[in-house]
């Protein structure tokens, strides 16, 4: 257990010993759960922009198409979530 002192602006260091562990480099967004009482401070995972569109698959026609078949949602599903998604 580490303890460390906030700063004014709400900042706190974390400890190089877990900045290492965890690989959390300078300038890296991490990400901060509030899990019922517990503050979780974990590494989020970034992924460079030339790695992402080479992950990304093209969607054709034929792809687009075979979804649409494949829908499997029930009557009445895809109206609520286009009603929760306001589209």
């Amino acid at each position: 257990m580490n303890t460390v002192i906030v700063g004014e602006r709400g900042q706190i260091t974390i400890p190089k010993r877990l900045r290492k562990k965890y690989g959390i480099k300078n300038s890296q967004p991490v990400i901060i759960e509030d899990r019922g009482g517990e503050i979780v401070i974990k590494p989020a995972i970034a992924i460079p922009t030339e790695k992402l569109k080479s992950m990304v698959r093209k969607f054709d026609d034929e792809y687009i198409k075979n979804i649409i078949e494949e829908d499997l949602l029930k009557e009445g599903e895809k109206e609520e979530i286009k009603k929760k998604w306001n589209k």
